[in-house]
C-alpha cells in the first residue's frame, strides 16, 4: 500500500513542478507573449484529461497497470529534458509539454483503478484511497516549492534534474508495486 502512495506522491511532483510554472516558462525561456502563454498552458493542461481517459481505455483492454505507470513516468522524465533544457525551439518544447501532460494523466487514473487490487481487503480500500489522495496533495505542495527554489537558484535547466529524479522514483515505485505482496496488482487486468 505504501508503495502505491509513494508512486502517487511522485506524479503530482512531476506534473505540478512543470504546470505551476508553465506560463512563466513559456514567457521567460520560450519567449511567448503572456497572453499566448495562458492559452497554451490551458491547452497543455487539457492534455492531462486525454491521458486520464486513455488510462481507462488501456486498463479495460488489459494493459498492465505497473507498465502504464512506469512508461508514463519514463516519458514524463524524458520530456522534462527537452522542456527545461534549451535544446529545442518554442514549438518543440511545447509539444513535449503536451506529451508530458497527456502521459502524466495515465498515472492518477491507473493508481485510482489499482487501489482496490492493492488493498489487502475491501475494508482497506478507503484507506488506500486516502493514502493516494494524501500523497497527491503532498506532491502538489512540495513539487512547486522545490522547483521554484531550484529555478531561482540555478535556472530553468536545473529543474529538469528534479523532474527526472521524481520520474525515476515513480518508475521504481511502479516496479516495486509489481513485486512481492503486490504481485497481484501487476497481474490485475480488470479495471476498478
Amino acid at each position: 500500500m505504501n508503495i502505491a502512495a509513494g508512486s502517487v506522491r511522485q506524479r503530482p511532483r512531476l506534473f505540478f513542478a512543470l504546470f505551476s510554472f508553465l506560463p512563466i516558462l513559456l514567457t521567460e525561456r520560450l519567449g511567448v507573449s503572456s497572453q499566448s502563454a495562458g492559452g497554451l498552458s490551458a491547452l497543455a493542461a487539457a492534455g492531462n484529461v486525454v491521458g486520464n481517459l486513455a488510462a481507462g481505455n488501456l486498463l479495460a483492454r488489459g494493459v498492465c497497470r505497473t507498465v502504464l505507470i512506469a512508461v508514463a513516468a519514463f516519458v514524463m522524465g524524458a520530456s522534462a529534458l527537452g522542456i527545461f533544457l534549451p535544446v529545442l525551439g518554442v514549438w518543440g518544447a511545447f509539444f513535449l509539454c503536451l506529451l508530458f501532460s497527456a502521459t502524466g494523466g495515465l498515472i492518477p487514473a491507473t493508481l485510482l483503478a489499482t487501489a482496490p487490487a492493492a488493498a489487502r481487503s475491501a475494508a482497506m480500500v478507503p484507506v488506500m484511497m486516502g493514502l493516494l489522495m494524501t500523497g497527491s496533495n503532498f506532491g502538489q505542495v512540495t513539487g512547486p516549492i522545490a522547483v521554484g527554489a531550484v529555478v531561482s537558484t540555478w535556472g530553468w535547466g536545473a529543474a529538469c534534474i528534479m523532474v527526472v529524479a521524481a520520474a525515476i522514483l515513480a518508475g521504481l515505485a511502479a516496479w516495486m508495486l509489481a513485486r512481492g505482496d503486490h504481485k497481484r496488482v501487476g497481474e490485475a487486468r480488470d479495471p476498478a
